[in-house]
C-alpha cells in the first residue's frame, strides 16, 4: 500500500539512502552533541535534541537535557514524535502549547516525554531532503521570540552543513581523502599567507634581541606548532650562541653583535663556531634553509653529538633557517617538531621569510643599541661628577622618562668656584634644572644650559645667584637657543665663622627641601618665574640665604618626583617628604636612592634628585679677607 502523501517524504529512499551515509543513528557523535548543547545554551531551554527520522522511528545522536528512558535509548517510535512533522513539510515547525495543537494534542510525546513547547528547524542534505530536525524543547508553555527562531535557525544551518559534509564524505574513499588533502592545503596556505602578514607587522616594534627573540616564538610557536623553538645568534667572531625560548639577555646583550653576553643560565654548551657541523651553523655557514626530515637523515648529515642532542629533546623533524645580517647571517632559528616530517615545502619559504623579518629587526636593534649606547655616552659625560669638598658630602642619582635612550632634559651640575674676596675658601656651585621635553633636543639643550650657566657663574664671579641666572637668560633670548624649563642655582660656603651659607635663586622650580639634623623637613619655597619664555625677560629675580645648621642635609630634585598623570603635586610632595623624614637620619646615598625608589616603572618623566650633607663640625675660616657685599651680614633662621 502506497504511504499517504503527507508520509511519502519519511519513506522517500533518496532521503533513507542519505540517512544510512551519513552514519548516524542512536549512538552519541561529538558534533551533534556539540550542536544539542548548543541551541540548549543560545535559546535557554531544559532539551535539546539533533533528531534524525527514520521510517519508524526518530534518533537522538546529539541531545542535551534529555532525561528517562529516552534518554538512555536515544530514540523513540514516532509516536513520540513531533520532529517527524518537520520533515513530512519541509518546514519548521513552532509550538507555544502543543496540547492547544490539533495535530500534536493526543501525541504521546506530551504526557511520556513532557514535551509542550517545541521549536524544530529542518535539517537538510545538499539536495534539500530534509533529513530531520533540530529542535528545543520546554516542558512549559512558551511564546518563541523572533530572535530565538533566528538563532536556532543559524544554527540548523551550521548543523545542516556538518550533515552534507558527511555525506559528501561518504561518496568514496578517494574523494574523501582528495578532498580532506584540499581542505588540508587550502587551510594551511591560508594560514601560512595569515602568518606572513602577521610578521610583516609583528616585527615593526621590536628594538631589542628579547623582542625580536619574543615575536619569533609568537609566530612559529603558532600554526606550525614546533616543539622547540631556539634562536642562535651570531657575534663578530664567528661563535654561536643559543637562546632557547625562556631566554633573556641581560641590558648590555641588546646588540646581536653583544650575544657573548647572553645571561650565563642559558645552555652555553651549545655555544661553539661556525666551523662545527649543526645545523644551525650549516644554515649560516651556507646561508640556506636546513631541513631534515627524520633523525635518520639528521644523523647522516652530522656528527653524533648534535644528533644526540635533538633526540634528547624528543625532536624528529629539523629546520634550521638563516637569520640575515647587513654583511653575513646574523644568526639562525632553529626548529624541532617531535614527528617526523612535519613540514611542507610551502612551510620552509614561510620559515625562511620569518628569519628575513627577524633578520631587519636585529639589525634595527643593532642600531637602536648603537644610538643608545651614545646618547648613553654623551648624557653621562654632560652629568657632573660630584666634586670633593672637605665638610659636604654629595650624591646624585638620574632617571630618564626615555629608558630606551636613557637620556632627557633635566640635568644636575656642581662645580667648585672661587670664593670671591676669599680665595683660600672653597664655593660650590650648584644647579639642579629641567628643559621642557625628554628626548634628544632637550638633552642638546640641557647640555648647553648648564655649560652657559657655568660660564655665567665664572664671568660674574662674586656676583649673586640671580644676576648669574639673568645672565644666561639674556644669552639664550639673544642666541634664539629656546631654552625653556625650570632651575635652581645656589651657591653654598663656609662663612668665617666656620659655619655654612646656602644662597639661592629659584626660577619656578620645585622647592629645595632642608633636612634638619633631627630628621624633620623644611620646604624652601621662595621662587620666581620659570626662564626660557619671552614673559620672563628682563623680569628681577630673588636672591635667598639661609645659615644652614650642620648636621643638615639639602636635597635638590626636579618635579619628575612629584609631578606626573593623576598626581596632586601637593600630596606627591608630602610623600617624598614623609619618605626622607623615613630615612633620615640617613647619607645622601641613603636619601637619594629612597626618594627614586618611589618613581613608577617606567617612568612618566625625569628625575634628578641631588643631596648635599653639611658637616655636623664647624670650621672657622682664617681669612682677613672682606666678604663681598650680598653674603654679608647672613640672617640666621
Amino acid at each position: 500500500m502506497e504511504p499517504a502523501p503527507e508520509c511519502a517524504a519519511l519513506y522517500s529512499p533518496e532521503r533513507l539512502t542519505a540517512l544510512r551515509r551519513s552514519g548516524l543513528g542512536s549512538e552519541s557523535d561529538p558534533e551533534m552533541e556539540r550542536f544539542a548543547a548548543w541551541v540548549r545554551r543560545a535559546l535557554s531551554t531544559p532539551i535539546a535534541l539533533v533528531t534524525l527520522v527514520q521510517p519508524d522511528r526518530q534518533v537522538f545522536p546529539g541531545m542535551a537535557g534529555l532525561t528517562g528512558p529516552a534518554a538512555i535509548a536515544r530514540w523513540t517510535p514516532l509516536t513520540h514524535s513531533f520532529c517527524q512533522y518537520v520533515v513530512t513539510s519541509g518546514q519548521s515547525l513552532v509550538i507555544a502549547d502543543a496540547r492547544m495543537d490539533p495535530r500534536l494534542g493526543d501525541n504521546l510525546a506530551i504526557p511520556d516525554l513532557g514535551v509542550i513547547a517545541y521549536a524544530g528547524m529542518p535539517l537538510t542534505d545538499g539536495h534539500g531532503r530534509v533529513l530531520g530536525a533540530l529542535c528545543a524543547i520546554d516542558s512549559e508553555p512558551r511564546q518563541w521570540t523572533a530572535e530565538e527562531i533566528v538563532a536556532l535557525g543559524e544554527i540548523a544551518r551550521s548543523c545542516s552543513t556538518e550533515l552534507r559534509l558527511r555525506l559528501a564524505r561518504y561518496d568514496t574513499s578517494t574523494e574523501t581523502v582528495r578532498r580532506a588533502e584540499a581542505d588540508s592545503v587550502q587551510r594551511r596556505a591560508h594560514l601560512r599567507g595569515q602568518m606572513l602578514l602577521r610578521a610583516s607587522q609583528s616585527f615593526t616594534d621590536t628594538s631589542t634581541v628579547p623582542d625580536v627573540r619574543a615575536r619569533i616564538d609568537e609566530l612559529l610557536g603558532g600554526e606550525l606548532a614546533p616543539s622547540y623553538v631556539e634562536t642562535v645568534l651570531r657575534d663578530r667572531k664567528g661563535r654561536l650562541h643559543s637562546l632557547p625560548a625562556d631566554a633573556r639577555s641581560p641590558a648590555g646583550a641588546g646588540d646581536p653583535d653583544d650575544a657573548v653576553d647572553i645571561d650565563p643560565t642559558v645552555d652555553q654548551r651549545l655555544t661553539t663556531t661556525l666551523r662545527v657541523r649543526t645545523p644551525a651553523a650549516i644554515a649560516i655557514r651556507e646561508q640556506r634553509v636546513v631541513h631534515y626530515g627524520n633523525q635518520d637523515d639528521l644523523a647522516a648529515s652530522h656528527p653524533a653529538e648534535a644528533a644526540e642532542a635533538m633526540r634528547r629533546r624528543g625532536v624528529h623533524t629539523v629546520v634550521a633557517a638563516p637569520v640575515p645580517g647587513r654583511d653575513a647571517p646574523a644568526g639562525a632559528i632553529l626548529l624541532g617538531w617531535d614527528r617526523p616530517d612535519a613540514v611542507e615545502t610551502a612551510d620552509l619559504l614561510t620559515i625562511a621569510t620569518i628569519a628575513g623579518y627577524a633578520g631587519q629587526a636585529l639589525e634595527r636593534a643593532r642600531e637602536l643599541h648603537h644610538r643608545t649606547s651614545v646618547a648613553h655616552e654623551m648624557q653621562n659625560a654632560m652629568l657632573t661628577v660630584l666634586p670633593d669638598i672637605d665638610g659636604l658630602t654629595m650624591a646624585a642619582r638620574y632617571i630618564p622618562a626615555d629608558a630606551r635612550l636613557n637620556v632627557g632634559g633635566d640635568w644636575y651640575d656642581a662645580t667648585v668656584m672661587t670664593h670671591p674676596g676669599r680665595p683660600d675658601v672653597p664655593m660650590v656651585g650648584v644647579t639642579v634644572g629641567d628643559i621642557v621635553g625628554h628626548d634628544l633636543p632637550a638633552v642638546t639643550l640641557m647640555g648647553q644650559t648648564r655649560s652657559m650657566l657655568r660660564q655665567a657663574a665664572w664671568d660674574h664671579s662674586g656676583r649673586p645667584p640671580s644676576t648669574v641666572l639673568s645672565a644666561f637668560e639674556t644669552a639664550n633670548h639673544e642666541l634664539r637657543l629656546g631654552a625653556a624649563g625650570t632651575a635652581v642655582l645656589a651657591y653654598i660656603h663656609r662663612t668665617a665663622d666656620g659655619r655654612w651659607l646656602l644662597r639661592w635663586t629659584n626660577a619656578g622650580h620645585p622647592p629645595p627641601i632642608l633636612i634638619h639634623p633631627d630628621g624633620s623637613t623644611e620646604l624652601l619655597t621662595d621662587h620666581d618665574a620659570l626662564f626660557g619664555f619671552d614673559f620672563t625677560i628682563g623680569q628681577e629675580r630673588a636672591d635667598h640665604e639661609r645659615v644652614v645648621e650642620p648636621g643638615s642635609t639639602l636635597l635638590l630634585h626636579t618635579d619628575g618626583l612629584v609631578d606626573g598623570p593623576g598626581l596632586d603635586v601637593d600630596t606627591a610632595t608630602d610623600t617624598l617628604l614623609a619618605t626622607i623624614e623615613q630615612v633620615s637620619p640617613g647619607t645622601p646615598d641613603d636619601i637619594v636612592d629612597a626618594v627614586m625608589a618611589t618613581l613608577s616603572d617606567p617612568t612618566h618623566d625625569d628625575a634628578v634628585a641631588l643631596a648635599i650633607h653639611f658637616d655636623a663640625r664647624p670650621q672657622r675660616v682664617a681669612s682677613d679677607a672682606v666678604a663681598p657685599p650680598w653674603e654679608r651680614a647672613p640672617t640666621p633662621r
